[in-house]
């Protein structure tokens, strides 16, 4: 193994060293906006890298590159092969999400948009990358690594930006319709009509619907999908224009079971969730119980525990936008770009046990009678999951002026989220069905005996959102030399309030407001008519997730079925902050394209969840301060006309700068220890032959050691992974136009290897070896998809 990920970090630096500008010819180049004349596209028709302007790092994926991969893949795996991004997705498909980590910031410390319009979780700053479009109909991905743009419309990003951008409609009426299958009974149906120029050429949309359904490669239970894109755009003349879009989605998907290393050895890594549907207990005189009952064994303890169709992830979602810009005059105008985002769901493993009761000591006078034996004795399995509604409006305005060599920029961005966290029950019965899998149906819910609905937890957060920014871009030296200075105030208002529930009994109410004055500086300076270097630096901050807001009350005691006194704990968690500089350089030609950084950020208050032995929850903390500095290096170059090579390599060092405290008496040894999930060491390679109406490509990825705990005391190994793809367009007839063949084989070498399982956020466990009086904590894990493949049959009419 480590002979093999030599070579490849070997082959991948070979390819920075042989195309060193130091040797290479620069040709014909305009000074300023880089536009390069060539056959081979300046070493971009991998569509992998882009050349660049901004004095950031940034990286990005276009069309071209998207229309090769497999038409189920998800944001993630799109990025996979740019520096910096180490990323993984449960089965090959992207149908049941993963994570993402750019330079060792996890997902919810990005800021994630589509068409401008945020979409992470406005509670935790999840992301689900499942969810948002279909990748027919992106044109561009790019990931702007440490450095959060000056307008965008993010209160939790200390690390940077991923956007993805829409395809603007075709210019000509066109229907096209695909067909995918594949590995697991994969199959994806998509249709997509183009309207062309119409309304005096001043319109056109595009109306696009999907279907999508594989089975899990291991265990039961399958994703079904559905899905529907919508944009147009509106030439309203004299340079002013309103783009809008529309995005729905609603899936159905049985979760994949996380291992510990521990059950990984013993039953192996196929072990998935249980296959035996749990039954009840007969009702009679006494007390009963589903737990214990004697058919059940095995159901939720043991090597198969909990039935699959009872760990589900129902979601549907849908984001409106618009983009009307305004051409006031040749050197101003302004943007105005509301949206609305709606999101509803639920998760985790929903079979629960529930205890009936009647007595004035528990919440609501306890649960009444579930199984319908006429007493309230009985412990029931029920179906519960962690039901989340949000509704999402916000706008951005900006104003934009060209003064002489000053390009201003001043605007301000506003949303209001309301995010709301229930648990309801409901019944199943002795077949595995519940009595409302979506838990949206309120008629099917149990009930306290004073009425109220029996929760795991009912919460309501209000959030806030504001930022008021402001950026100049001067040009000197007719364009040689550019400066970017901004600045932003953003803020987060946050109104949480309690409801009593099975897990916080309590009600209370926290407003908590966080805010920070986040400068930026840039400079990219043309040193010929190929060769650039840029710096920035720049302030990000994130504020903590709403789930520090749980369970914080304690002390109390019931009466007639209502939680009196207690004591409200102090909100566990501060904000994080970090300052991210970067010095790079970039060079474009004919045939090679270069881009290459050197970074340090500096954290102050760093957050990252894990179990708190106090509270006997998930809690964030501020792990103290921390740094990371490393480099990140990416190169395309055409090697013929038809024979290209893309390469990235990234070097990452994260260390924890101080020991934590993790409770009144206990202190963890991270001081000196690397994050957890960071691996130092990143590289992708991309080989792509194209010529006339077919290509071939390969691409490999390797992903090194990581740590898996806090202190440092458990990894996983690096690995290298292997795809290849391929497609052949037929010639056209009357009817039928670019009727095209492609095939994808991921992971075609069926390698083995483990995924960190961090939930969606930062949440790592602590210690694997006890610490004094720490216990002992098991991380859990993915195992790796084994080899899959897809073909898809593409044509228009």
């Amino acid at each position: 193994m480590q002979f093999k990920v030599t070579r490849l970090s070997l082959l991948i630096s070979g390819l920075f060293i042989a195309t060193s500008p130091l040797g290479y010819a620069a040709d014909t180049t305009e000074v300023g906006k880089v536009t390069v004349q060539g056959d081979a596209n300046g070493g971009q028709n991998t569509g992998l890298i882009q050349q660049e302007e901004t004095p950031k790092a940034r990286s990005s994926v276009n069309r071209e590159y998207m229309e090769k991969q497999s038409t189920t893949s998800n944001p993630y795996q799109m990025i996979n092969l740019l520096p910096g991004v180490n990323s993984y997705d449960q089965d090959g498909t992207g149908l049941f999400g993963g994570n993402v980590r750019v330079r060792g910031f996890n997902s919810d410390q990005l800021g994630f948009t589509i068409n401008g319009a945020p979409v992470n979780d406005s509670g935790n700053f999840a992301v689900y990358p499942q969810e948002y479009t279909d990748a027919e109909n992106l044109c561009e991905i790019f990931v702007t690594q440490g450095s959060t743009d000056t307008e965008a419309p993010h209160v939790g990003a200390s690390g940077g930006n991923i956007g993805m951008t829409m395809c603007t409609p075709e210019d000509q009426q066109r229907f096209r319709t695909e067909y995918t299958f594949g590995s697991n009974s994969l199959q994806k149906g998509y249709v997509r009509f183009d309207s062309g120029k119409i309304f005096n050429d001043r319109f056109k949309f595009f109306l696009s619907y999907s279907k999508t359904q594989a089975d899990k490669f291991k265990g039961n239970g399958r994703a079904d999908k559905q899905h529907v894109d919508f944009n147009s755009k509106f030439d309203l003349g004299a340079g002013s224009y309103v783009d809008s879009s529309f995005t729905y989605n609603s899936a159905l998907n049985n979760n994949y079971r996380t291992l510990t290393k521990a059950q990984i050895a013993q039953y192996g890594p196929n072990l998935d969730f249980g296959t035996v549907a749990p039954v009840h207990q007969p009702g009679g005189t006494g007390a009963q119980n589903d737990s214990t009952y004697g058919p059940n064994a095995g159901i939720n303890t043991g090597a198969k525990n909990l039935y699959y169709g009872y760990n589900l992830n129902p979601f549907k979602n849908w984001l409106a936008t618009v983009n009307a810009h305004f051409q006031l005059a040749p050197a101003s105008s302004i943007d105005v770009s509301p949206y609305m985002w709606y999101g509803f769901g639920t998760g985790g493993n929903q079979l629960q046990t529930l205890s009936e009761g009647n007595a004035g000591n528990l919440l609501g006078g306890g649960v009444r009678d579930i199984n319908g034996d006429g007493d309230t004795k009985d412990t029931v399995f029920v179906y519960e999951g962690t039901r989340t509604r949000t509704y999402r409006p916000g706008v951005t305005i900006k104003y934009n002026q060209q003064i002489d060599n000053h390009k201003l920029m001043v605007g301000y961005w506003y949303e209001r989220a309301r995010h709301q966290q229930t648990g309801p029950y409901t019944t199943i019965d002795n077949n595995g069905n519940a009595a409302d899998v979506w838990l949206n149906n309120p008629g099917a819910w149990l009930k306290n005996q004073d009425g109220s609905y029996v929760q795991y937890r009912d919460t309501l957060t209000i959030s806030t959102g504001k930022s008021a920014f402001a950026q100049d871009s001067i040009s000197l030296m007719q364009d040689q030399l550019n400066l970017q200075i901004g600045a932003r105030y953003s803020s987060i208002d946050r109104n949480f309030t309690n409801n009593p529930s099975q897990s916080s009994p309590g009600f209370y109410t926290l407003q908590k407001s966080y805010s920070d004055l986040l400068p930026s500086f840039g400079a990219r300076y043309q040193l010929d008519q190929a060769q650039s270097v840029f710096f920035n630096a720049a302030k990000n901050f994130k504020a903590p997730g709403n789930f520090s807001y749980f369970n914080l009350i304690s002390g109390g005691n019931f009466v007639n079925g209502v939680y009196t006194g207690g004591t409200v704990r102090p909100v566990p968690v501060d904000k994080e902050t970090s300052w991210n500089y970067d010095l790079g350089y970039r060079y474009a030609a004919d045939k090679w394209t270069f881009s290459g950084s050197l970074f340090y950020i500096n954290f102050k208050n760093r957050i990252a969840t894990s179990y708190n032995q106090d509270t006997n929850s998930n809690t964030d903390y501020n792990v103290g301060d921390s740094t990371s500095k490393g480099l990140e290096l990416e190169s395309g170059y055409s090697i013929t006309k038809n024979l290209s090579l893309y390469g990235s390599l990234s070097y990452i060092k994260s260390k924890m700068d101080s020991n934590l405290q993790y409770s009144a008496t206990a202190t963890l040894p991270t001081g000196g220890k690397e994050f957890p999930d960071t691996p130092n060491w990143l590289s992708g390679l991309s080989l792509q032959y194209a010529q006339d109406n077919w290509y071939l490509f390969s691409q490999a990825k390797y992903t090194g050691k990581r740590y898996t705990m806090l202190v440092n005391d458990d990894s996983i190994g690096g690995y290298t992974l292997f795809n290849v793809g391929g497609g052949y367009t037929l010639p056209s007839s009357t009817w039928l136009k670019n009727p095209t063949l492609k095939f994808n084989v991921n992971n075609i070498f069926d390698k083995k290897f483990l995924s960190l399982s961090s939930g969606s956020g930062s949440q790592f466990t602590t210690n694997a070896v006890a610490i004094g009086s720490i216990a002992a904590a098991t991380p859990s894990f993915y195992v790796s998809p084994p080899r899959t493949f897809s073909v898809s049959l593409i044509a228009d009419f």
